[in-house]
């Protein structure tokens, strides 16, 4: 029954602890967005240099190899002999 009153309260200590630190909060946060900036970056960089390698794999025609068929040898069957009627 009291969940929602704790509840209420986490919060509102959660609210007071970042409006003290809010300075350090927005440089955290500045530093967290050009992180992720910089890593998504890399991230196109990477895929775009390996879209280029798989379209330039692609523009080449690979040579038609010939293909030898090889002999099929029929496999044997085992069968019973057939006794000889006297």
């Amino acid at each position: 029954m009291a969940l929602p009153f704790i509840l209420g309260l986490a919060v509102g200590v959660g609210a007071i602890i970042a409006y003290k630190n809010s300075d350090k909060l927005k440089a955290n946060s500045k530093k967290l967005f050009e992180y992720a900036k910089d890593s998504s970056k890399e991230l196109q960089e990477k895929v775009v240099t390996v879209k280029e390698k798989l379209e330039e794999k692609l523009q080449q025609k690979p040579e038609k190899k010939e293909i030898k068929k090889e002999e099929v040898k029929p496999k044997r069957k085992y069968t019973r002999k057939q006794k000889e009627v006297k």
